[in-house]
């Protein structure tokens, strides 16, 4: 007797938003093969508008959960609301875009398709348990970053950059797929779900898999002592594309270690709490100390990173939902702040013989006062002072260690957040209380100081009123671990 084979045909709905991307992408790439000089306000426009069709589409798919494709990709809340801000970022980043590459002479029709395929890759990478889609698409987002790192002309720093992020960043992949390889030697399975709620006798297999996975990702996020490509990186980069690494890369690289949270509580607790909390520490005191010595705000900012990488890993060592709360909201709140802050340095490098150094920052508000004004208030949010979204993301994460007795690693938060006083009010201080004879004003549009004005405004509308976004927050996180 034959034995029928069901074949599931596979959920489109829930894949909407990521085929609105995917087609705007494709779209893109057709165009700049039939235009030998691919209009930038045409591809701009075909980008917009794919953007927002696939937000309008993730809002209508707001509440369509479930798995499709064998279970390869996943939907749930947490998907929903990172997606949801990687959207408006990348609607973000096409507003700066246009005007900075082309005072750098190095405007290319490529740069459309290849930002859209790292926003591709960046939506699936936060959407699956399957190590095989993770792999896939943690490629995609890396490939795309070392092109966009080095999309600059004549800029050796750039190709620099991009040639250190490409060594590690291999590295990092290499690491990650021979974890999945480990992982999937000792149980059989792809998913990580199963793999870590069927755990036997032996972990040798699953214990060295699991550690080569997440220094894998360790490496991506810039935790120390994996830190090394990330400074030169983000200095070299376009600065646009240093705000998107800084925003997207971010929310992509920690979402897979974000979900494994409520799988090791059972078993690997102690282990990650212990583990996780030490690099934790390590990374916001060195991310801090060095940013203090920085000349060059620009990587002074990329120190930044790494110490607020520590900073969210911190609640990652929580290894409970309120840790999980108050990871997802620092993502968000970072990824906004990040974001503004190098935006910032990217309008103000149209001025003629501006290279960042901390010393140009001096009187800022006599020549450009709106801009300083952003700054000030990005980077008090970087601080930590409120009510800006970045006090609501610290306090979450100090009451998630508070609740779980982690006394110590609170501790080293504190004083990390003290030392980085030091170089956020210098900035501020040069910027407001120092006089300077010079008159320079970058040559800024009125849409972008719009976009400025919202970005502004939205890191303190957040932090004045954060029942806004932890509704969603709460949301994502109660069902990550309710499994």
């Amino acid at each position: 007797m034959e034995q029928l084979i069901k074949v599931e045909f596979p959920n489109l709905w829930l894949l909407l938003p990521e085929l609105a991307v995917l087609l705007t992408g494709f779209t893109l790439f057709t165009l700049d093969l039939l235009y030998r000089r691919l209009n930038h306000t045409l591809a701009i426009s075909v980008s917009i508008i794919g953007y927002l069709i696939a937000f309008l589409l993730l809002l209508l798919n707001w509440n369509a959960k479930g798995e499709t494709f064998y279970g390869l990709y996943h939907r749930d809340n947490f998907s929903n609301l990172l997606q949801a801000f990687m959207l408006l970022l990348t609607l973000l980043l096409l507003g700066f875009t246009r005007a900075y590459y082309e005072h750098r002479k190095s405007l290319y029709g490529e740069f459309y398709y290849i930002l859209n395929f790292a926003l591709v890759g960046s939506m699936f990478l936060v959407s699956s348990y399957n190590l095989v889609v993770l792999y896939v698409t943690l490629e995609a987002v890396s490939i795309s970053f070392y092109i966009l790192t080095a999309l600059l002309r004549s800029d050796f720093n750039a190709k620099e950059g991009a040639f250190k992020y490409l060594m590690l960043g291999g590295l990092s992949i290499a690491l990650a797929s021979y974890g999945a390889g480990f992982m999937y030697l000792y149980s059989g399975s792809l998913d990580l779900r199963y793999i870590l709620t069927h755990i036997g006798e032996n972990q040798y297999f699953l214990v060295l898999g699991l550690v080569l996975f997440l220094v894998g990702f360790a490496i991506k996020i810039g935790a120390v002592p994996f830190h090394f490509w990330l400074p030169d990186a983000y200095q070299g980069a376009p600065t646009p594309i240093t705000a998107y690494m800084a925003s997207v890369g971010k929310l992509a690289f920690f979402a897979p270690v974000v979900r494994l949270m409520p799988y090791v509580q059972e078993h690997f607790a102690y282990a990650w709490i212990t583990t996780v909390g030490l690099i934790s520490a390590i990374t916001m005191l060195y991310g801090n100390l060095t940013a203090l010595v920085q000349k060059d705000v620009k990587r002074l900012l990329a120190y930044s990173s790494i110490a607020h990488s520590g900073y969210i890993m911190a609640g990652i060592a929580v290894a409970e939902v309120i840790g999980l709360k108050a990871v997802i909201y620092f993502l968000l709140a970072y990824a906004l702040m990040g974001f503004g802050s190098f935006m910032v340095l990217a309008l103000m490098e149209r001025v003629s013989g501006w290279e960042n150094r901390l010393e140009q920052f001096s009187g800022l508000r006599f020549s450009v006062p709106w801009l300083a004004f952003s700054f000030m208030v990005l980077l008090l949010a970087l601080l930590g002072i409120p009510p800006t979204v970045g006090f609501v993301g610290k306090a979450l994460v100090f009451m998630a260690l508070s609740f779980e007795g982690l006394w110590w690693l609170a501790l080293v938060m504190v004083v990390a957040t003290g030392i980085s006083t030091g170089y956020y009010l210098r900035i501020t201080a040069l910027m407001f209380m120092k006089e300077d004879n010079r008159s320079f004003n970058p040559s800024t549009s009125a849409s972008e100081r719009l976009l400025m004005v919202l970005i502004t405004l939205g890191v303190v509308l957040l932090g004045a009123t954060p029942i806004i976004l932890w509704k969603f927050v709460s949301l994502s996180a109660e069902n990550l671990f309710a499994r």
